[in-house]
């Protein structure tokens, strides 16, 4: 049985420029419509638990992705440019 609070996560378009697509993963994990590329993660109410959905969605786009790249890098801006388009 799946979760249907991640569904929105799942639907998120992966293509285009990385902030615009961290942002967007965020967004639907956290259930706004848009965040701030330079707002913390957890300061925007993100739990351990959403960066664990978060990261299994991006891994599709970046299979390298490591959870400890979020904690280490804890905003849009950070994360997209760690990720940058490889």
């Amino acid at each position: 049985m799946s979760d249907p609070s991640s569904a929105p996560v799942d639907e998120v378009d992966l293509d285009g420029d990385p902030v615009d697509v961290v942002a967007a993963v965020w967004a639907a994990a956290l259930g706004v419509d848009a965040v701030d590329p330079q707002e913390g993660f957890f300061d925007l109410g993100a739990t351990s638990a959403m960066v664990v959905d978060v990261v299994r969605v991006l891994r599709r786009r970046w299979p390298g992705l490591k959870i400890v790249d979020v904690f280490s890098r804890p905003t849009v801006a950070q994360l997209a440019a760690h990720l940058g388009d490889g």
